[in-house]
């Protein structure tokens, strides 16, 4: 078991845009969430500034605690606090109306509207706050909101009328960034957030949630990259199977210590001699 898990662990971690930044309150709490026949009694806390990495196997429910805390998928028990209150989340519409955001693992089946432009993807969550009482947008205000992201985020773009489906992998990902930024959140959930893109786009990516956390956003990201993981947490949740398995503190971080509780409840069959 330890020499696969050695295997498993892969590189180092490399460098990684980390910044020194003040972690406050509790922000996003989850208490006994279960779900999608696959979680079992989640607990987890994420506070303001602080980058909490959920860390896994394929299959070991990190994507359906992100949907079931985000109403994309019901929940068959637990309760979700916001800054210590209860709130209600039956839909994704309600989690942005308690300010969570979602950057999903597959930004093309689940992030972007290929069939859009780049401008109406950005803006696409907030069209009730910018349109008046008979839907109409207010196109200005749509204009500005989607030029400071474009700048903000780096965004290369000849347009924002462009069609998102012929952007990079990487300025892909940062639309669906800026949309959900765009909303305003307290709370960003990110899955795989560089999963696909350049070397480059994600050394960007990795800048933007260091940059988010020390403005006080609370980001729950999940990889399957290890040095991702340890190289931009604050604190890793480990899971295996549906269930918690392991935390870590920055200082405790040991990958081999992490794949012990990814692997928890995994039976690999031994070699056996021919």
């Amino acid at each position: 078991m330890e020499k696969i898990i050695r295997l498993m662990v892969g590189r180092e971690v490399g460098l990684f845009h980390k910044i020194e930044k003040e972690i406050k309150e509790p922000v996003l709490e989850v208490r006994g969430l279960s779900g999608n026949n696959l979680v079992k009694d989640v607990s987890l806390t994420v506070r303001k500034g602080e980058i909490v990495g959920l860390a896994g196997l394929v299959g070991a429910g990190r994507t359906d605690v992100a949907r079931l805390i985000f109403g994309a998928d019901r929940r068959t028990s637990g309760t979700i606090l916001i800054n210590n209150e209860p709130v209600q989340i039956n839909n994704p519409s309600d989690a942005v109306k308690y300010g969570i955001g979602w950057v999903p693992e597959d930004r093309k089946q689940q992030g972007l509207v290929l069939g859009m432009n780049m401008k109406e993807n950005a803006s696409i969550a907030i069209l009730q706050r910018i349109s008046n009482l008979f839907g109409v947008i207010n196109l200005k205000q749509q204009n500005e909101i989607v030029k400071n992201y474009i700048k903000k985020l780096n965004i290369a773009t000849s347009s924002m009328e462009k069609q998102v489906n012929e952007l990079s992998g990487g300025n892909q990902q940062k639309v669906v960034l800026a949309k959900w930024l765009a909303t305003k959140p307290k709370v960003l959930i990110m899955d795989e957030p560089t999963r696909g893109i350049d070397v480059g786009a994600k050394a960007e990516v990795h800048a933007l949630i260091s940059q988010l956390a020390k403005e006080g956003m609370a980001i729950l990201m999940i990889s399957s990259e290890m040095p991702e993981i340890m190289g931009m947490s604050d604190r890793v949740i480990v899971m295996c199977q549906g269930r918690i398995t392991g935390e870590f503190d920055t200082a405790d971080f040991d990958q081999e210590e992490i794949m012990t509780c990814a692997t928890k409840f995994l039976v690999f069959d031994s070699p056996t001699a021919n």
